[in-house]
């Protein structure tokens, strides 16, 4: 004759829900399946060699609060976040301040995966790759939290077109052709986006950048190192641009990262 189970296991075995039934709570819940539905698709990347300075105001204007480095081929090699730059010195590459390695995930891993990934790791950030390892998204922890409640992603808006505060300008979004790099697109260091030539507000890609007149032109030539995706789409010609540049010695009053900083 078995055993009676003590009634503290008995009511431990009662709660146990076979997995089946989770996951159609889960259905009936409307919580997300996959990271695609949560993923923040609005990257901003920076290169290891950039200085900290520029790259904290960078988050700070764009409302974000960590960034993923990425070698030249879009490959993450790390992630800085506000807490690393916090106190670096602002000439200093956050490649001395990085997180690494980059924790990441597919487009294609279940929420569920990602949010034991951050529980694993300690981590509030996962950069999302495609299968050649490039970056096409981001993942936070609230993401996370809002897809398994059910709730939907909320990710800060479309890079705005102005910053009155900082004094940071951007051009109108028109197609990215040669002509209109030419027409609009000042040298020297600023920001770029690259949206659909249709919808402006679709964020496709997003960086700083050196000099953005010539980054735009490599982008125009073909010689580029973005996602598939959105090179297929340059390479059909739909995609759109815009681009705002740091304030220079030439111009008056602070630069961008100066304003911001001093917040």
């Amino acid at each position: 004759m078995s055993e009676s189970l003590p009634p503290r296991a008995a009511r431990r075995k009662a709660l146990v829900v076979p997995r089946i039934v989770q996951m159609r709570y889960a259905a009936a819940a409307g919580m997300s399946d996959t990271v695609e539905t949560i993923m923040n698709h609005e990257v901003y990347t920076v290169r290891a060699h950039e200085p900290s300075g520029e790259v904290l105001g960078m988050i700070l204007t764009l409302g974000i609060t960590a960034a993923p480095v990425v070698d030249d081929q879009g490959v993450p090699l790390g992630l800085v976040s506000l807490r690393n730059l916090a106190r670096a010195k602002r000439d200093e590459p956050v490649s001395k301040h990085m997180t690494t390695p980059a924790a990441t995930v597919t487009s294609e891993t279940t929420v569920e995966e990602a949010g034991r990934e951050m529980g694993q790791l300690g981590y509030h950030h996962l950069v999302v790759v495609d299968a050649r390892g490039c970056v096409t998204g981001f993942v936070s922890l609230l993401d996370v939290v809002r897809g398994l409640v059910g709730l939907p992603a909320s990710h800060p808006p479309a890079f705005p077109h102005q910053e009155p505060e900082s004094g940071l300008s951007w051009t109108p979004t028109l197609p990215l052709t040669v002509e209109n790099i030419d027409r609009l697109a000042r040298p020297g260091p600023g920001m770029l986006v690259l949206t659909s030539v249709d919808t402006p507000d679709e964020v496709l890609w997003a960086e700083a950048s050196n000099d953005v007149h010539a980054r735009l032109n490599s982008f125009a030539s073909g010689e580029h190192n973005l996602p598939e995706l959105v090179g297929q789409r340059l390479s059909a010609g739909q995609l759109g641009f815009r681009s705002a540049s740091f304030a220079g010695p030439e111009t008056e009053g602070p630069s961008v990262i100066d304003v911001l900083l001093s917040r």
